[in-house]
């Protein structure tokens, strides 16, 4: 069904030789067809042919798609072998546009075409980037909507905009890395401008984004977790070794700093905690207590409470994985 749909929408952009431009009277036809009787039902379809980027920080998403909006018109039957190619100012459109569009670029210009039967296709073919709004509070193991949203300048009293699972494709090889993208479902409804104080017509198409985590379970959770484990060997090493102990937790604290910054430019400054931000914070908590523990063990073993330091480091030997290994359930499972 998807290379079915494909092959129409990509065959529907492909200029026709043989078509002749449409010799409508625009006397009258701009009026909305069948204004009479209800609203004029709209179908829209849509071929996402690539997603070359989804740029967190941005919250936006860089795609490839054709565009193709339906209705009938009875007024434009004619007796012509094929479609004809109408003017915009020739026949009435539902004035759609996509309404979370950033910067987009036509491949084409939009292309009206009027079949013998009345049918009517709006054929558009546009490469931009388009915007969305996530959800992180489980990154790196998150979930995002890319949504297309388009809307008509006519309300919902007037035209109903309307699609279906079947009207929406995706090419089955997209440029996009670390993500996994699956049609999610479409909705109709309206949308409500405040500044012109009024409903539009509405539709929804979404996609679902599923983040692939091995890149950042590789690159940043194993060697955070290394780190993590290179501070416990401060309570395997003789308190009589102060330099070493205490080079050790601060060098492992530095190296979380800079994991932490660098995670800072991958995501947009968001005022509340992922899953890698808990992680984070409770691995530099447990670094630090790690360098506390050799503070105190030291300046216990000075003192000649030999027995005492022992003992904190005894407790800290099985105390601190113990802890970690809760942060890493608290942070990636629960």
């Amino acid at each position: 069904m998807v290379s079915r749909l494909a092959a129409i929408l990509l065959i529907a952009i492909c200029v026709d030789a043989v078509a002749e431009e449409c010799g409508f009277d625009a006397a009258g036809m701009m009026q909305r067809p069948g204004d009479a009787t209800g609203p004029t039902e709209v179908f829209i379809r849509l071929y996402v042919n690539d997603i070359t980027k989804i740029l967190d920080v941005e919250q936006s998403f860089v795609t490839d798609v054709v565009f193709r909006a339906e209705w009938a018109d009875p007024r434009l039957v004619h007796e012509g072998p094929t479609y004809c190619i109408a003017q915009p100012n020739q026949v009435w459109d539902p004035r759609l546009q996509s309404l979370n569009r950033r910067v987009v670029d036509s491949a084409r210009p939009p292309e009206i075409r009027v079949y013998p039967d009345g049918k009517v296709f709006l054929v558009l073919r546009v490469f931009g980037e388009f915007s969305y709004e996530s959800d992180l509070s489980d990154f790196p193991f998150d979930r995002q909507t890319l949504p297309f949203t388009i809307v008509s300048s006519f309300g919902p009293e007037d035209v109903v905009l309307r699609s279906e699972a079947t009207a929406v494709g995706l090419a089955e090889r997209l440029s996009i890395v670390n993500w996994t993208i699956d049609f999610a479902g479409v909705t109709s409804g309206s949308h409500f401008l405040a500044s012109a104080e009024r409903q539009f017509a509405r539709l929804d198409i979404e996609f679902e984004a599923v983040r692939l985590t091995g890149y950042y379970t590789w690159k940043l959770i194993v060697p955070l977790v290394l780190v993590v484990m290179m501070s416990w060997a401060v309570f395997w090493i003789a308190p009589v070794h102060v330099a070493p102990r205490l080079g050790l937790a601060a060098t492992s604290m530095l190296t979380l700093i800079a994991y932490r910054f660098a995670l800072a430019s991958i995501l947009p400054p968001i005022a509340y905690m992922t899953r890698m931000d808990v992680f984070l914070v409770c691995a530099s908590i447990l670094v630090f207590a790690a360098l506390a523990v050799a503070v105190a063990v030291t300046y216990a073993a000075d003192k000649g409470r030999d027995a005492a330091a022992a003992r904190i480091n005894e407790i800290a030997r099985w105390l601190s994985p113990l802890l970690f290994a809760i942060v890493l359930v608290t942070a990636f499972w629960l």
